[in-house]
């Protein structure tokens, strides 16, 4: 099965909490998808709390499939992206991007949002 890591699962895998130890299970169990637009919020966490980047980066390509944009994402997007915020109002452009890299891979999502609660798709840490 793959599993797409969002933001809060890589943040808490990083930081070695409690919740990052069932991220590492994960990681040496499933096939794990990383979202572009997850890479672009790490970039900001690092420079925020002085993280090594690089080194973070190169353990998620390693470890990971980096998934971005194609065609079929584009085009299948804006649909997806109108249809979940009639359901869940307060949900982010990111997360809406994360869901559907998802649901396109027929993966879950291991994060601690509770946006994706309502999905169907998330596993909660």
């Amino acid at each position: 099965m793959a599993i797409v890591f969002d933001t809060y699962a890589w943040v808490e895998f990083f930081n070695g909490t409690e919740k990052g130890k069932i991220v590492r299970k994960y990681l040496n169990e499933e096939d794990v998808l990383t979202p572009f637009i997850v890479l672009l919020e790490l970039s900001y966490k690092a420079e925020k709390e002085g993280w090594n980047l690089k080194e973070h980066l190169n353990y998620i390509k390693t470890n990971s499939q980096i998934v971005g944009v194609n065609e079929k994402f584009i085009l299948t997007f804006g649909k997806f992206y109108n249809t979940i915020r009639k359901k869940i109002k307060k949900i982010g452009i990111t997360d809406v991007i994360v869901l559907h890299t998802s649901i396109l891979n027929d993966a879950k999502v291991l994060t601690g949002d509770k946006h994706f609660e309502k999905t169907g798709r998330a596993v909660l840490l």
